[in-house]
């Protein structure tokens, strides 16, 4: 069995890189790229609390449940990216470190604590789960910094490989192969690198302390799983065999089982399995006994209700309305999205719209505190960085909560997500008094969005010009932004999007 959950590890590692390489241009609509992130309960509770909503698609979010209320956190210990990750780590960290004893938890009672703190936020409408969900905190990181530094190193390394006379030929075959699926066409950059990453490697490192340190202590998904396998009728189970030498203990990786080995936690134990394989007597085996007996769970009365209030806290500080009005004019969200409250109820913040948008047009990103910290880590339009490709309908595509709803490019093309408005002190023909048609030129729209007048006007050297002085017809603008990013302005550019407030489909 042990065996077993390795090869499932393997596998689901594989699959979700698979599921994350295929998130790109043009996307199979038969994949399933966001089945991940579909899997993750306790994003997709936070979604529906916040949202009011209830979606079919998140049935595998169901089923994980329904399998931890007979097999316990199974999910934990077979399917988790995040843990699976954890566990490689923990296999070169702990040879270092080594293990912790495991009969203290003096931090077990912090995923508890942060498990009501988001679902109290998620019952007032304020969805924070995606910013400690694994599977979005997994994806996240792996679109902002591990597939980014991947490709780095890719292109590096074909570099050197192409300045070897007879590889020249080799390197650009292999480049060209490789484009479109483990390479993208441009280098990817994201907002937010810095603090995404950070946090990864703080998890990770927090191995040092104790194997799986994020999953014992901080995980919140961790906790609503336990919550929910209180009553596992697959459990570990120890014969008299026993002659108590404490390995299984000392080599348990979610210090489920206590300094007796009689004793276990069953909902902390995620099925490794590892103490029946190490067991030297046999005495250890996984299977059904009895009539199962409730599990306590390691939050007290007090800590509970502390939760409750610091939640109620957090909602308060997050719905402030000083902080939370700062520029939101200036966001831009992503086409097909919600009004921008129910936005910020459904989005787990997982990036994977963002991660599609960089094989296209490359306009989304992480935004920061423009709209307020309710809205860190969510998807925006960012020019002149990229746009919004006009032909693109990705986004709404790979978005697992509907927080960016599905349009057809017909829809699509006739969403206007925000407004295209000219800057008269940077537009040449506004403010140099020549004439450039570069934004018109590359306007999708088919009746083109942005219009001329043909003027006389005063130069700024002082001579008189007749020039086409250039106009958004806002009726048309859908706000995509390729007008920005090709922009032959130095510095910032003469024309900038502002957000269209709530999203509409033109008639």
């Amino acid at each position: 069995m042990r065996t077993a959950r390795r090869i499932t590890q393997i596998a689901g590692i594989v699959l979700f890189f698979c599921f994350f390489l295929f998130a790109s241009y043009p996307l199979k609509s038969w994949m399933p790229v966001d089945l991940f992130l579909r899997m993750d309960a306790l994003a997709v509770l936070a979604a529906s609390m916040a949202g009011r909503f209830v979606w079919l698609r998140f049935i595998p979010a169901l089923a994980v449940l329904a399998v931890t209320l007979f097999l316990g956190r199974m999910f934990c210990g077979w399917i988790c990216p995040l843990g699976s990750t954890l566990d490689a780590f923990d296999a070169s960290a702990n040879r270092r470190a080594g293990n912790k004893k495991t009969g203290d938890h003096p931090f077990r009672w912090i995923k508890y604590f942060l498990l009501v703190l988001l679902l109290t936020a998620a019952l007032f409408s304020v969805n924070l789960a995606g910013w400690l969900s694994p599977v979005s905190l997994y994806t996240r990181t792996v679109t902002a910094l591990i597939h980014p530094l991947f490709v780095y190193f890719m292109f590096g390394l074909l570099r050197l490989i192409s300045a070897i006379p007879f590889l020249e030929d080799f390197s650009y075959l292999v480049q060209d192969a490789l484009t479109g699926y483990l390479l993208p066409v441009t280098l990817p950059a994201f907002r937010g690198l810095f603090v995404i990453g950070l946090m990864f490697f703080i998890i990770l490192f927090l191995s040092f302390a104790a194997k799986r340190f994020w999953c014992r202590n901080l995980c919140p998904l961790g906790a609503l799983l336990g919550l929910f396998s209180i009553f596992r009728g697959y459990r570990r189970i120890v014969t008299d065999a026993c002659t108590q030498c404490g390995k299984c203990q000392s080599d348990c990786r979610m210090g489920a089982i206590h300094p007796d080995p009689l004793i276990t936690d069953h909902t902390e134990c995620i099925n490794c399995m590892d103490c029946q394989a190490i067991c030297p007597t046999g005495a250890v085996r996984f299977g059904w006994k009895g009539r199962p007996s409730p599990q306590p769970v390691d939050l007290s009365r007090r800590r509970l209700l502390g939760a409750g209030l610091s939640g109620l806290v957090t909602l308060g500080l997050v719905n402030t309305a000083f902080i939370s009005s700062v520029k939101k004019s200036k966001v831009v969200r992503p086409p097909g999205s919600l009004n921008e409250d129910a936005f910020l109820d459904r989005c787990i913040r997982c990036g994977e719209c963002i991660r599609v948008c960089s094989t296209a047009g490359k306009g989304l990103h992480f935004t920061g505190f423009e709209s307020g910290p309710g809205g860190l880590a969510t998807p925006r339009l960012l020019t002149p960085s990229g746009y919004c490709e006009y032909n693109c309908n990705m986004c709404g595509q790979v978005c697992p909560t509907g927080a960016i709803s599905k349009l057809t490019l017909e829809q699509k093309h006739r969403t206007k997500m925000g407004t295209a408005q000219f800057d008269k002190t940077r537009c040449i023909p506004w403010y140099y008094g020549e004439t450039c048609l570069v934004c018109e030129e590359h306007c999708p729209v088919e009746t083109k969005a942005i219009r001329f007048r043909e003027t006389t006007v005063i130069a700024i050297d002082g001579r008189e010009n007749t020039v086409l002085l250039p106009y958004v017809d806002e009726s048309l603008c859908v706000g995509c932004g390729i007008c920005t990013v090709v922009c032959p302005v130095s510095g910032e550019k003469g024309i900038f999007v502002t957000s269209a407030g709530e999203q509409r489909i033109y008639v």
